[in-house]
């Protein structure tokens, strides 16, 4: 799955469970305040529920969540990365 496939779902994501509309895919949501240590807990839940990903402790850095571009991107690698441990585990 591509990073522009998977944008819309995270638009989706953001307007219904953190109430935040998205101007443009590059909105940095941090710098503008809309997305804050609550949303960010609630963002990460959504996206492992919905993309069924598991997100690292390590792995939480506060520039894979600036924009829906950055997520997406985050979201594909997160992906590619569990596929590949599957596969080596079965």
């Amino acid at each position: 799955m591509t990073p522009d496939l998977i944008a819309p779902k995270i638009i989706e994501l953001l307007s219904e469970r953190i109430q935040i509309e998205v101007a443009s895919n590059e909105e940095d949501f941090v710098a503008s305040g809309m997305l804050d240590s609550l949303g960010l807990v609630e963002l990460m839940a959504s996206l492992e529920e919905t993309f069924e990903i598991h997100i690292p402790f390590d792995e939480i850095e506060i520039d894979n969540f600036r924009s829906v571009t950055r997520i997406a991107e985050f979201v594909t690698s997160r992906m590619a990365v569990e596929e590949v441990e599957e596969s080596v585990f079965f």
